[in-house]
């Protein structure tokens, strides 16, 4: 390998790291907010700095919610299969929490504004 080859190879490495962090770095944005829906509605809104817990009780069952340390988790459920509740604890906003048997969902919403969009070919 030659002199310029291998300036030309740490070149293109550089510049894959450099693209690649920044990537990483864009995703793991925090949220703002925390907002919690039930059968589709929005059941609250409540800030990703506060720390409580919500009890949601429908007809269909009950959900227990708790925010902590800037992110969301269900704690118990009555669902069968407690998918909610294996999720575990979520701190991005590209994640979320869906109990299908009682209509809950749990997202982290973020500020930033993003109005590009990505297509993949």
């Amino acid at each position: 390998m030659k002199k310029n080859d291998f300036f030309l190879l740490l070149s293109i490495l550089i510049i894959i790291g450099t693209w690649m962090g920044f990537n990483f770095l864009k995703g793991q944005d925090e949220g703002e907010k925390i907002i919690i829906y039930l059968d589709n509605k929005v059941y609250k809104e409540v800030s990703i700095d506060d720390t409580e817990e919500i009890n949601i009780k429908t007809d269909s069952g009950f959900n227990k919610i708790k925010i902590h340390d800037r992110g969301v988790e269900v704690i118990d459920a009555s669902c069968p299969d407690k998918v909610c509740v294996k999720t575990g604890f979520i701190d991005k906003s590209n994640k979320n929490i869906v109990c299908i048997p009682n209509k809950v969902s749990i997202k982290i919403i973020s500020n930033e504004k993003n109005d590009i969009d990505t297509i993949a070919n």
